[in-house]
């Protein structure tokens, strides 16, 4: 491959719009990170990717070859770890400056904490997340101190440092087979087709209560850590719903990691239903209520190797 990049990005498990932790000074300090997005599908089906500014002037990369890049996303690992491959883009653009995601001009979609839109440097046709469980490749972070990019392969600049870092990205995006095709197995629970009566009357009241003071877009298949975006056709507020129900009286959900890492962002609301299959009940709750009303209890825990295999 002609041009090979490594890029850094924060730490999270699908890229899809939940929490990012990392190292990232505006991560710590607005638990906030534009790069949230960058395995998520965009609406005309293209991968679009973030990472942070460059230098005193904050500009974007700007390669000399714009186009035809290989670019390995490197993350450190839970915020704090070793950077660890966490996926890559096959034959991407760089743009020449930040661009609005696309998901912008499709229709409503979520700000950032700032009020600003969610920004983009780079995309591609192609882009593969690698699974939790999957990331095993170190990449030492020498490089990456002063820069969040490092151009392996297709600039004037040769070095042996850089030679292994593009060997050792074509010998990255050749796991893909094995990437592509293991999966975790899924936690299932009984009586799937009573959840769903349950869960399809907990959205429809949802949506009759909201709908005419607010615009709703559903976000429950973008795996984002909630469920409903709302924007208050006045006042331009801007919520973020999860919506739970129970067919019994008392109160009870189950969350995935998932929603649970996105509870920090104070936009988040839980929309509770019980008795959803009789005379439902509802009630909005932020977190300070909701940590009033239930304890979060962990339900799973999830082994993930720190070694490629066993001895």
């Amino acid at each position: 491959m002609e041009r090979i990049a490594f890029v850094k990005a924060g730490w999270a498990e699908d890229y899809a719009g939940e929490e990012v932790v990392g190292r990232h000074g505006f991560i710590k300090d607005f638990s906030e990170a534009h790069e949230r997005f960058n395995f998520m599908k965009g609406p005309d089906g293209r991968y679009y990717g973030y990472i942070y500014p460059i230098g005193q002037y904050e500009s974007c990369p700007k390669p000399v070859v714009a186009t035809g890049w290989l670019v390995i996303v490197v993350a450190a690992r839970d915020g704090d770890g070793p950077l660890t491959v966490v996926g890559w883009y096959e034959n991407a653009t760089f743009e020449p400056d930040y661009m609005a995601r696309p998901e912008y001009e499709a229709g409503d979609f979520e700000l950032d904490i700032h009020g600003n839109q969610y920004a983009y440097c780079f995309s591609a046709d192609k882009a593969t997340l690698i699974p939790l469980h999957l990331r095993q490749t170190v990449v030492s972070g020498d490089h990456f101190k002063r820069t969040p990019i490092i151009y392996a392969r297709g600039t004037r600049h040769q070095d042996a440092w850089r030679d292994n870092l593009a060997a050792l990205a074509e010998q990255i995006i050749g796991l893909a087979p094995a990437i592509t095709t293991t999966k975790l197995p899924w936690v299932t629970f009984p009586d799937k087709a009573h959840r769903d009566l349950v869960e399809a009357a907990s959205v429809d009241l949802f949506k009759k209560t909201y709908s005419k003071a607010y615009r709703l877009t559903d976000r429950q298949k973008d795996n984002c850590g909630y469920d409903f975006l709302l924007i208050h056709k006045t006042t331009r507020e801007e919520l973020h719903i999860e919506v739970k129900g129970t067919s019994g009286k008392t109160p009870h959900f189950f969350m995935s990691r998932n929603e649970h890492n996105y509870l920090a962002d104070p936009r988040w609301r839980l929309f509770m239903v019980t008795d959803a299959l009789g005379k439902p009940r509802k009630a909005m709750m932020d977190l300070h209520e909701v940590n009033r009303v239930f304890d979060l209890v962990p339900f799973a825990y999830q082994g993930v190797s720190k070694v490629e295999e066993l001895e």
